[in-house]
């Protein structure tokens, strides 16, 4: 199994953002995290999502990992 990590919005009316853990099927992987990377080390942010949600670092499929920082 493939993982992404994708920023993305937290419904229409909240004007909220951050990051979710998707398989490679769309599939969302645990909850939403409102949380961005701002310091930079990209790598490192959704390494620590994918083990937030209880799955190996080594699943990541890092050329579809999608990280905002707004």
């Amino acid at each position: 199994m493939s993982l992404i990590v994708l920023h993305q919005s937290y419904g229409c009316d909240t004007g909220c953002c951050g990051h979710v853990v998707q398989t490679e099927k769309g599939e969302q992987v645990g909850g939403f995290h409102f949380v961005h990377c701002y310091d930079g080390d990209t790598r490192a942010f959704i390494e620590n999502l994918v083990r937030d949600e209880g799955c190996d670092p080594a699943d990541i499929d890092w050329d579809n990992c999608i990280v905002g920082d707004d």
